[in-house]
């Protein structure tokens, strides 16, 4: 499969996925699949109101609507680089996705010098630990937000918080149009992803996710 244009985009709608059997063997041609903080391989996700949801999650926070935009695995050291959805049952509401660097565009200068400055805490508070916003592996740079999971640690950090938090909720985003029989492929580095607004009378909707180091 050709690859090229999900590192040019930041994702890649892929037709043909229409089973968990499948969403795993393209997983294996992106690159190693592992295990989720839950200890899954392939995790389902249903929508859940507030009073059900899991606490600290994000159907906690924002029971049935939507989901800011946010990379995943924000407090591991090195964040999954990709993560592959499947959606099935009623798939009227889409997944949103915008590349990071759309976003560092739009806040130019000020945004880039606080970049290096800032310094977060990640994770729950009996446990956190220091991270930035912006990693290098090897020769590749990453980004990792949550504004939910990762606290500012200092003033750098306070400034970008607001500057991005006005951006997560935004309406200009591409809307991943489900089918039943297709999958994205998001690099979590490079590519924020949420959940669209609740369609009317919505029904029973699952998604299917892989991370992939």
């Amino acid at each position: 499969m050709d690859f090229s244009s999900l590192y040019e985009k930041g994702w890649l709608l892929v037709e043909g996925i229409s089973s968990a059997f499948d969403l795993l063997e393209l997983s294996r041609e992106v690159g190693n699949p592992v295990l989720g903080p839950t200890g899954e391989l392939i995790k389902e996700i249903r929508r859940k109101p507030i009073e059900t949801a899991l606490p600290e999650s994000q159907s906690a926070i924002y029971g049935l609507g939507r989901f800011p935009l946010h990379t995943d695995t924000v407090f591991w050291a090195s964040p999954a680089k990709f993560v592959l959805f499947r959606a099935y049952g009623d798939i009227r509401r889409p997944t949103t996705v915008k590349r990071f660097s759309d976003i560092q565009n739009d806040l130019g200068n000020t945004f880039e010098v606080l970049t290096d400055r800032s310094v977060w805490y990640v994770g729950p508070k009996s446990n956190r630990i220091h991270c930035s916003i912006r990693f290098k592996v090897g020769e590749s740079t990453g980004w990792r937000y949550d504004a939910d999971l990762m606290t500012p640690a200092n003033e750098a950090a306070h400034e970008i918080n607001r500057m991005l938090r006005a951006k997560v909720f935004t309406e200009e985003v591409y809307n991943i149009p489900w089918t039943g029989n297709n999958a994205v492929i998001i690099s979590n580095w490079v590519t924020l992803h949420g959940r669209g607004a609740q369609p009317e009378n919505e029904g029973e909707r699952v998604i299917e996710r892989i991370y992939v180091r």
